[in-house]
């Protein structure tokens, strides 16, 4: 009986280490711990993407934000990662897509950075690319140049560079601004059904092999020639602006001959009655005179003989014809007068 205890003590003991090796090995740990922990320098709560916030179709992890280059898929929580806590699903339901996700990290300008995704598991994995990416300027733009992209994988691959030596689509960057962006690309051109995706465990380690970046030189012109360009704008405005003053201008002096025209009309207008009045008595004097000898008078100094003439006369003359004639009628008749009384005087 002993001996038989005491061999069935070994098979128990043996048989419970076992249980207990193997639970060690494959038992997931209860979060994204190892990958996110450091020298990591995405905080842990958003590197484990336990935490979300919004609702579906939108709902993100904490500190991360999506981008779509097009497509429109399902941004949701969900808990089937390798690790057994929550993390992000992105399901599209016959439709196809590109986008992902995005975070800015705190970093230390000069430093060289390695970014690394533990997990990125697809249903259909001939359909689906994925990339990871840094922008080492800290903008959000994800078809910026200014972006390092690492490979693209397509197919199998569910546990990246986790452990090692399994699929690695690790980017490395060194940066340049005080902050960092770290992109998750994902690309699915074609469509099987109900087609998903889990990502989890998004980390950022320091990596002084990372390469220096040569896109200051490159982005730092960019956006000085458009405000360059816009003084050069603004000078040439200004040189054509005298040419074409001028050329408005030139009405203006013709406006000024107005006040010129005014007085011109004036003198014209004045002249024309006179030529118009010196001719009209001429001929009709000519004229009316002519009668004046048929009438015989009666006595030369009688005032008879002179009031008969001048009936006679302003019968037969003309308004201009009576004007002289009334001269010449009272000249007559001073000349009468002064007959008259010359004779009584003398009688």
């Amino acid at each position: 009986m002993r001996q038989i205890t005491l061999q069935g003590r070994p098979r128990w003991a043996l048989a419970l280490l076992s249980w207990l090796v193997i639970q060690t090995i494959w038992a997931p740990p209860l979060h994204a711990s190892e990958p996110c922990e450091p020298p990591n320098v995405i905080p842990k709560h958003v590197c484990d993407m336990d935490s979300f916030y919004g609702a579906r179709p939108r709902q993100l992890p904490v500190g991360w934000t999506e981008f779509l280059i097009y497509g429109n898929p399902d941004f949701y929580q969900d808990d089937h990662t390798f690790w057994g806590g929550p993390n992000l699903t992105i399901a599209s339901f016959g439709g196809t897509w590109k986008g992902g996700i995005y975070t800015q990290v705190e970093v230390t300008p000069g430093a060289g950075y390695r970014a690394s995704i533990a997990w990125a598991a697809p249903n259909a994995p001939d359909t689906y690319g994925r990339q990871l990416g840094i922008d080492p300027t800290g903008g959000v733009d994800p078809n910026s140049p200014t972006i390092v992209w690492g490979p693209m994988h397509w197919g199998e691959g569910r546990i990246l560079n986790y452990p090692p030596p399994d699929v690695n689509i690790d980017v490395r960057a060194r940066a340049i601004n005080s902050t960092v962006t770290v992109f998750v690309m994902v690309d699915h051109p074609t469509s099987t059904g109900d087609n998903i995706i889990l990502l989890d465990a998004v980390a950022l380690y320091p990596d002084e092999s990372a390469p220096a970046v040569e896109i200051p030189p490159t982005e730092t012109p960019t956006p000085e020639p458009p405000a360059q360009a816009a003084p050069a704008v603004a000078a040439a405005a200004l040189q054509a602006a005298p040419a074409v003053i001028p050329a408005t201008a030139t009405p203006s002096p013709t406006e000024t001959p107005l006040p010129t025209e005014t007085p011109t009309a004036t003198p014209t207008d004045t002249p024309s009655p006179t030529p118009t009045a010196t001719p009209s008595p001429t001929p009709t004097a000519t004229a009316t005179w002519t009668p004046w000898p048929t009438v015989t008078p009666a006595s030369p100094l009688s005032l008879d003989y002179a009031q008969n003439q001048l009936a006679g006369l302003a019968a037969s003359a003309t308004p201009a014809g009576l004007a002289l004639l009334g001269m010449l009628s009272l000249s007559g008749a001073s000349l009468c007068v002064g007959s008259l009384w010359w004779l009584r005087r003398r009688e």
